[in-house]
């Protein structure tokens, strides 16, 4: 029964060639409601691609949060914000 179920879900829901653009177009809120559905049940009967999902999240986490941490980073203090636009006057002006 679930092997029939599982063909239903790939064949007719969603196969799995379809299921990385979904994930993205869902990352970037761009998923229909019944995409997400589809989706989701897609994900729940094929364990290949809820790894590939679950991989995606990792990634995506990691991404963020070494995004943020680099915009942490970068801080200019005013000095040094209009020492930068003295120098680009003076080449302006050369």
């Amino acid at each position: 029964m679930k092997a029939l179920l599982s063909k239903f879900i790939h064949i007719i829901i969603m196969p799995c060639n379809q299921v990385p653009m979904r994930i993205e177009q869902q990352k970037a809120g761009k998923l229909s409601f019944v995409g997400r559905i589809r989706l989701h049940a897609h994900l729940a009967m094929c364990k290949w691609c809820a790894a590939y999902a679950k991989k995606v999240e990792q990634i995506d986490r990691l991404l963020t949060k070494k995004i943020l941490e680099d915009k942490k980073k970068i801080h200019f203090e005013d000095i040094e914000i209009q020492q930068f636009k003295d120098k680009i006057r003076k080449k302006i002006l050369s």
